[in-house]
């Protein structure tokens, strides 16, 4: 089976890119299609002898507000595996290995990419299914996009693997 792959880069010094089924036996079963969440709010006086607003708007567009998306992961192995690679996981989102902290990140199933990001949380509330010595745990992890419009694309080598993100 073809499974969709999620590219994360680190933008210290010498990060490598990583994907997270290759890296660390993690599967993406949600990502949300989200371009942008809306815009931050013009400089605006309210004179109280005119009506509405007197706004700025500035000619080059509107600035856009950063935003959290939710991703929804998933880990399948044998009994008690989930938890080690969930930990080893979290140390990169978080760069408590040392890999630094801010990211980019990029999915080949929506092609939606962003630089600026971070990690922001992890729900406490995941699913964990257990079938003979088998294991199935879904959780959700949620990741700030503080660059709002940071796009990047995939590097490739002459075998067509991902080298970077840029």
């Amino acid at each position: 089976m073809n499974y969709e792959k999620v590219y994360i880069q680190k933008t210290k010094a010498g990060s490598t890119v990583k994907e997270t089924i290759a890296d660390f036996d993690i599967y993406c079963a949600n990502i949300p299609f989200k371009l942008f969440v809306e815009a931050k709010e013009p400089s605006k006086s309210d004179w109280m002898d005119e009506h509405g607003d007197d706004e700025y708007i500035p000619e080059s567009g509107l600035k856009l507000k950063g935003y959290t998306r939710e991703e929804k992961l998933c880990c399948k192995g044998g009994q008690d595996s989930s938890r080690v690679k969930i930990d080893k996981f979290l140390k990169y989102l978080t760069g408590m290995d040392g890999t630094g902290t801010e990211m980019k990140i990029y999915c080949t199933w929506t092609g939606i990419s962003r630089q600026g990001m971070r990690f922001d949380k992890l729900d406490d509330n995941a699913e964990l299914a257990r079938e003979d010595n088998e294991e199935i745990l879904v959780l959700k992890v949620t990741f700030k996009a503080y660059n709002s419009v940071g796009n990047v694309s995939p590097q490739y080598d002459n075998d067509k693997q991902v080298t970077g993100l840029v």
